[in-house]
């Protein structure tokens, strides 16, 4: 019992910038800004539309939801007060289906950053980044292994040098670059250049990477029994957040663009191939290795914390009896040890992808599209959980509640089921930008995919129904 009261105040009382801070560096990621450079000027168009249909409904639903219900839980929580165990289950299964899918690309994103200064070709071999990806995934497994205390500093600090300076340092670096080298830039500012070409086929494309860059904002309501005061530390944190995400992804990706062309961003090395570009420009090339510390840094702080927050959910859960009595063990940190090795064996497995697909490009678009989609389904739960505990709970105290009663609850939610529900649909036509070699074998692969990624949530569902029955017969 001792140790057990210890390690709870340890983790407890997490900050507006400790929560800040998890919430930029899970969703403000610089690895996806070579994605939304390719659009050039049009970035502006594309964020603005994606944080009306989807970005901001994400954080209102969000910040309600976290401050309705502030124990932990998360996902989970929300869609079993909703409708039953079942339905949130599915819901917290899907965002941790996402992040298994996730891990190899932002590991990737990260290698390939690290190699880049020092040998350009490393990151186009398939053998060394699956030995990589998981000497690096397991070192930061066994980081989380000391609970949450550390696994937040580690993101404070890895976040700052590696995530904030850099966004930072991109946008000025584009300004500057578009305010002083006007010959040099690659794209152009005014009316024409701005809107996109709506016959384009890539249009719905384009926008389902702008919709990706703009996922997590849900990741630090696993947090919300940490930290100091939920109801009012929540929505000044996710506030914080979000204004600064929505300024330096814009941006950044404006910078990209103007710098490097949208043609020459390729999804692992068009932020090195930007900083490359500039520092040969103002002849400080050896500046290149110190950003490209930096920027995995940043990118080592997103692994942290996705590697545990879905792990706390999953934790919930394992507590209705989706899962045997292994699954809840937790060691003296409160760390859910053995999640943490199945989630790496399963991680170990699924990197290997690299090694049958020739084209580390196209594996990583493959793997970001079946991203997008799993967690989409998500979104989807979010956004219905929202609507009916609304109505469910009509007198439960809402510290923070979307304004505008029932009809602009609906409107929210309305927007975000239509840009979840969408991007799920126009992510099966794949990117002709990109060179997938069989189309048609790309989309069966993503059926084949989201096949494999549910049927476990199908098998947990029934082994905890057998359970009931079971407990049901001996009483």
């Amino acid at each position: 019992m001792t140790s057990s009261k210890s390690s709870t105040k340890k983790v407890a009382g997490l900050s507006v910038f400790a929560v800040s801070m998890i919430t930029i560096t899970s969703v403000d990621s610089i690895r996806n800004l070579p994605g939304s450079a390719t659009l050039g000027s049009q970035a502006i168009f594309f964020f603005l539309i994606a944080a009306i249909l989807f970005f901001i409904p994400v954080g209102l639903v969000c910040a309600e939801l976290t401050t309705m219900f502030p124990e932990q839980g998360g996902v989970y929580l929300w869609g079993k007060k909703a409708f039953g165990e079942n339905f949130g289950f599915i819901a917290l299964w899907y965002q941790f289906a996402e992040n298994l899918v996730f891990y190899p690309t932002l590991l990737i994103f990260i290698l390939a950053t690290l190699f880049y200064p020092f040998s350009q070709h490393a990151s186009n071999d398939p053998k060394l980044m699956f030995i990589a990806i998981n000497i690096v995934f397991w070192g930061v497994t066994l980081l989380n292994f000391f609970g949450l205390k550390i696994s937040a500093i580690f993101t404070e600090v890895m976040g700052l040098l590696g995530t904030i300076l850099p966004m930072i340092l991109i946008c000025g670096v584009g300004l500057f670059w578009f305010l002083t080298k006007g010959d040099l830039n690659q794209i152009s500012l005014n009316l024409h250049t701005l809107l996109p070409v709506f016959s384009s086929n890539t249009l719905s494309i384009t926008f389902t990477s702008v919709v990706l860059s703009l996922t997590g904002m849900e990741i630090a309501t696993v947090y919300a029994n940490e930290v100091k005061n939920p109801q009012k530390s929540y929505p000044k944190a996710l506030l914080i957040a979000a204004i600064f995400i929505m300024i330096t992804l814009t941006l950044g990706s404006l910078a990209i663009s103007t710098v490097i062309g949208p043609q020459s961003s390729t999804l692992n090395l068009g932020v090195m191939q930007f900083f490359t570009e500039f520092f040969r420009v103002i002849h400080m090339p050896f500046m290149t290795v110190v950003i490209a510390f930096c920027i995995v840094l940043g990118g080592l702080a997103s692994l942290n914390n996705w590697i545990i927050a879905p792990l706390k959910g999953l934790s919930s859960s394992a507590k209705d009896g989706f899962f045997s009595e292994r699954f809840k063990r937790e060691n003296k940190h409160q760390a859910p040890v053995f999640m943490l090795v199945v989630q790496g064996i399963v991680v170990s497995a699924l990197s290997s992808i690299f090694i049958f697909i020739p084209s580390v490009n196209e594996g990583m678009w493959l793997l970001n599209i079946l991203m997008t989609q799993l967690y989409m389904i998500m979104y989807i739960t979010i956004f219905i959980s929202f609507i009916v505990v609304r109505y469910k709970f009509p007198t439960l105290t809402r510290p923070f509640k979307v304004p505008g009663g029932n009809i602009v609850a609906w409107i929210v939610s309305f927007f975000g089921l239509l840009a979840s529900s969408g991007t799920i649909l126009i992510s099966f036509k794949p990117d002709p930008s990109v060179g997938i070699a069989e189309p048609y074998l790309f989309i069966v692969a993503l059926f084949i995919g989201l096949f494999i990624f549910s049927v476990p949530a199908l098998f947990a569902m029934v082994y905890r129904q057998k359970r009931l029955n079971q407990e049901n017969l001996t009483q």
